[in-house]
């Protein structure tokens, strides 16, 4: 009778050990729905033009890009976006600014700003107290003019809001480049 119950529990004993490593080896995947959040007004430099000019990002991006993780420390967490939510954003608070400015917005001009995302990364702070992410891009003109650029932002709550206020910096950072202002003020 002993030697059942020894045996019942063996079997137990590996198949809570069976589990625990799937589990270990799985590690933790999160798909993360990025906010989009307000700018800093005082960042934005006023603008004037009358001519029509589009935004363009990429169409039918990646749904499920995997955020590097950039700090020293080791993480078993995979943070995943789909970058047309970034995109989305991105493309509406650049267009927000614009009829703010009374800048006419056309799908069909040949005047444009173009926003491509280059890298999305995020990492620990603060003995993790705080999550900061930071976004890399290229923004370029009709006429040629090209920049790129890598803006952070932190969160104390957790990923997702760190890497959503990333396109708001990023939108900010586009507005104060006097290249592109004077681009779309260029009649």
């Amino acid at each position: 009778m002993s030697f059942v119950k020894g045996n019942n529990m063996k079997t137990n004993l590996r198949y809570f050990c069976l589990i625990v490593i799937c589990i270990l080896l799985i590690g933790c995947t999160r798909h993360i729905k990025p906010q989009k959040f307000d700018l800093d007004s005082r960042l934005l430099k006023p603008l004037s033009s009358e001519v029509p000019i589009q935004i363009r990002v990429p169409e039918n991006a990646e749904t499920k890009y995997l955020i590097e993780f950039s700090g020293t420390q080791k993480t078993h967490a995979n943070v995943y976006v789909d970058l047309n939510d970034l995109y989305r954003n991105a493309k509406q608070l650049m267009e927000e600014v614009l009829v703010k400015y009374k800048v006419p917005l056309s799908p069909n001009s040949e005047k444009y700003l173009k926003f491509t995302i280059s890298k999305v990364q995020w990492e620990v702070w603060a003995g993790g107290f705080s999550i900061g992410a930071y976004l890399e891009f290229d923004i370029e003109t009709g006429d040629g003019y090209k920049m790129h650029y890598r803006v952070q932002d932190k969160s104390a709550m957790n990923v997702d809001r760190a890497v959503g206020g990333t396109t708001s910096r990023a939108v900010e950072k586009i507005f104060q480049d006097e290249k592109i202002k004077a681009y779309i003020e260029m009649q």
